[in-house]
Order: C-alpha cells, then structure tokens, then sequence
C-alpha cells in the first residue's frame, strides 16, 4: 500500500521539473500575485461540492495553496476525495513561495467550480 502525502515544502516543489505540477490557489484575498500558472478557485465552493469535475488531472500531482498554508490542507483533503490522487496543500502557502524568491505573475480571475449532478438525481 502505497503513503499518500499530505504536504510538500517549496524544496520540493523546485526539485519537480517544469510543467509537471498544477498550481491551484484558494485564497480568499489574493494581493495581485499568484504563483505562475496557477489556477484561481474559491476554496469555500471547493470544500462544499459533492461532485467535482475540474479540469485537472486525476493523477497528476496539484499543489493546492492558500497564503500561510493552513487552509490548504482541506481543501488538498477534499480534493483527494474526490479523486484527485495526486492533491497535496503547500506548507507554507503562497507566504513560503515569496520568501523563497519564486516566479509570480499578475493574479488572474477565479474559474467555476464545475460539477456533476449526482446519481439519481433527474430534474423534470
């Protein structure tokens, strides 16, 4: 059985190679940074959908991160239940990523949070 982590540091997220990482950021206030190539998504919206369908993949490795890295971590968790394997919260947050001196770009707008009607369920 293989460990599922929880958390990565910005150590290891330099170490991945370029490309091979999806940033989501769930701040409730960004200040006008993001880090690059980051998807914007409302963390509230996130941890109350039951049926998530985000463009991403269920594989792949998201780093989820909020601006000191304690509210990531339910979301990264609820992420993982939804069947997003590879979620884990950024330690530290978006605060550890300036520190480190890392690449930002200009905040960019939320996306929707898409969802698929549950099974069972038919409207008339």
């Amino acid at each position: 059985m293989s460990e599922t982590r929880e958390q990565v540091t910005v150590d290891d997220v330099k170490r991945k190679a370029p490309g091979t990482v999806t940033f989501l950021d769930v701040r409730k206030h960004a200040d006008g940074e993001q880090i690059r190539g980051a998807l914007r998504y409302d963390q509230k919206k996130l941890l109350e959908a039951t049926n998530l369908t985000l463009p991403l993949p269920r594989d792949g490795e998201i780093v989820v991160y909020c601006g000191s890295g304690n509210s990531c971590t339910a979301v990264a968790a609820k992420l993982r239940e939804q069947g997003y394997r590879g979620a884990v919260a950024l330690e530290g947050g978006f605060a550890a990523w300036k520190v480190a001196d890392l690449p930002t770009e200009p905040v960019t707008q939320e996306q929707p949070i898409p969802e698929e009607p549950e099974a069972g369920i038919h409207l008339l």
